[in-house]
């Protein structure tokens, strides 16, 4: 039997209450059957083809589109049951109908669990067909209205998605710069706070040791526990040891180490502008040309503090590499000394004003210092 097709152009209304023909498929059926389901939606907008065989069924349904399936069991050849039952998984869109001459109620259950929707009796209630398949068509186009709005949400779901991601990713991005800008203001508050608390400290000492000795122990409180020296020039080219904090260094040498760091370091740093951290000090010490000894296994953090283009002093700071220093003290340190070398610079103009040279008489008594007491430096400093 070789597939037959028809159109019927001109119908009276339209099935299933939606404009355009739908499209049917035969499967199965003799050409007598053909004729009378043919006769029988000749007034319905359906365009019929028929298959003789369930594989020319399978390769009409792949390559073409249908709403309604008519299937007779009676003359198709093979397992019909699975060919609806795959035609519902892969096409849930198309209806199908089932035509047999004895319409008994297993097969009846046997149509429904294979997923037709109808079962037709051919022997006296083929009149009704096209009114069977004005019904199918509906629900047809129903799940394909259904399906259709299905896919356009899917769609409005994956941009709302990516839309989504990217919102997500700019807020991301948003509270990160956020974050930063927080850092930075935060940063900047507590310098602004810092200097303001430390100017106010420095600008009641107009002694040049009662200064040196207010800017070690403030400097103490943010480095922690930590050797450190301030070395003051003579004004004849030379520096003497100003002040000096004695954190863990032999008492007996410490005297000796200092002289040695003054002669050695503060020439090279009377012109250095930036700090200068040795995490070895064996590296500390071949930049200044002496050898490590007692700051042998230490850091050391030094800096110089100017006024214009004039050398004002020397610092030194060292302690065992077991507690370094943390790279904050990096930024404090550095305002330290801005704010050390204005006061320091203003102490001297009132000092040159009083007396007509600096002084550079020491102190007779000697002091019975413990660690983190102060006393004075050769240079009218005071040490600890």
């Amino acid at each position: 039997m070789k597939p037959l097709d028809h159109d019927t152009i001109n119908a009276p209304h339209d099935a299933g209450g939606h404009g355009g023909s739908a499209r049917v498929l035969l499967v199965g059926a003799d050409a007598a059957l053909q004729q009378r389901v043919l006769e029988a939606i000749q007034h319905r907008p359906y365009r019929c083809q028929c298959c003789a065989t369930l594989d020319d069924a399978r390769r009409t349904l792949s390559r073409k589109r249908f709403e309604i399936l008519i299937l007779d069991c009676d003359s198709t050849v093979g397992d019909w049951q699975q060919f609806l039952s795959n035609t519902r998984e892969t096409a849930s869109h198309v209806k199908t109908i089932v035509t047999a001459d004895k319409a008994t109620p297993a097969l009846t259950v046997q149509a429904m669990r294979c997923g037709a929707v109808d079962l037709v009796h051919t022997a006296d209630a083929l009149d009704e067909l096209a009114n069977r398949m004005d019904v199918a068509l509906q629900h047809s186009r129903e799940e394909q209205s259904k399906q259709a709005k299905l896919m356009r949400l899917k769609k409005v779901c994956r941009e709302l998605n990516s839309a989504r991601r990217e919102v997500t990713e700019q807020v991301d991005s948003l509270c990160q710069e956020l974050v930063t800008a927080y850092e930075d203001v935060a940063e900047q508050v507590s310098e602004a706070s810092m200097a303001t608390e430390l100017r106010t400290l420095l600008r009641q000492e107009l002694d040049i040791e009662e200064l040196l000795r207010t800017t070690l122990e403030y400097m103490l409180t943010k480095s922690g526990p930590t050797n450190a020296a301030v070395f003051l020039p003579d004004g004849m080219g030379y520096y003497n040891l100003g002040a000096y904090v004695n954190y863990d260094c032999p008492r007996e040498s410490i005297a000796m180490l200092l002289d040695h760091l003054c002669s050695a370091i503060c020439p090279q740093m009377e012109d250095e502008r930036e700090l200068v951290y040795f995490e070895d000090a064996e590296e500390f010490s071949q930049w200044i040309d002496m050898e490590p000894g007692i700051l042998d296994q230490s850091q050391v953090i030094a800096f110089s503090c100017h006024r214009e283009d004039e050398c004002l002093a020397v610092c030194v700071l060292f302690r065992s590499q077991d507690t370094p220093f943390e790279d904050e003290l990096a930024g404090v340190l550095h305002l330290m000394r801005t704010i050390f070398a204005e006061q320091l610079g203003r102490v001297i103009k009132i000092h040159n004003r009083l007396e007509p040279e600096w002084p550079s008489e020491a102190f007779d008594d000697e002091l019975d210092v413990d660690d983190f007491g102060f006393g004075y430096g050769d240079s009218g400093g005071i040490a600890a």
